[in-house]
C-alpha cells in the first residue's frame, strides 16, 4: 500500500507540476494579474484532495473492492464542497467570479481527477 501511494503521488505531482507551469505561462503570457501563491495553493489543495481519496481506496481496495467506485464518488463531491467552503468565497471577496478565477481551481481538479481515474483502472484491473 506504501509503495502504490508513493507511486500515486509522484505521478500526481509531476501531472500537477506540469499543469501547473502550463497554467502559469498562459497567465503570465496572457497578462492576466494573478497572485503566485494563490495558484500554488489551488494546486496544493487539489493535490493532497487527491491523494487522501486515492490511500482511501487503497486501504479498502482489499477488503471492500466493491465500493472503490461509490468512495471515488464520495471523494469527488467532497471537493465540489471543499470548493464552495473555501474557494468560492475567497474568490467572490471582491464581489465577482471570474472566469480565470474558476479556472485557478478547476484546472487542477480534472488533472488531478484525470490521474485519479486512471489509478483506479489501474487498481481494479489488479484486483479483479
Amino acid at each position: 500500500m506504501i509503495k502504490g501511494s508513493l507511486i500515486f503521488a509522484f505521478r500526481l505531482f509531476l501531472v500537477l507540476a506540469l499543469i501547473a507551469g502550463m497554467h502559469w505561462a498562459y497567465l503570465y503570457v496572457s497578462e492576466i494579474p494573478i497572485d503566485f501563491k494563490t495558484l500554488g495553493f489551488c494546486y496544493l489543495i487539489n493535490f493532497i484532495m487527491a491523494l487522501v481519496i486515492f490511500v482511501s481506496l487503497l486501504r479498502l481496495a482489499e477488503d471492500k473492492s466493491q465500493y472503490l467506485g461509490f468512495i471515488f464518488l464520495v471523494g469527488s463531491t467532497l471537493k465540489f464542497v471543499v470548493y464552495f467552503l473555501v474557494f468560492d468565497p475567497l474568490f467572490k471577496q471582491d464581489g465577482d467570479l471570474t472566469r480565470v478565477e474558476f479556472f485557478l481551481f478547476f484546472v487542477p481538479y480534472l488533472a488531478s481527477l484525470g490521474v485519479e481515474t486512471v489509478a483506479l483502472v489501474k487498481l481494479l484491473r489488479t484486483l479483479s
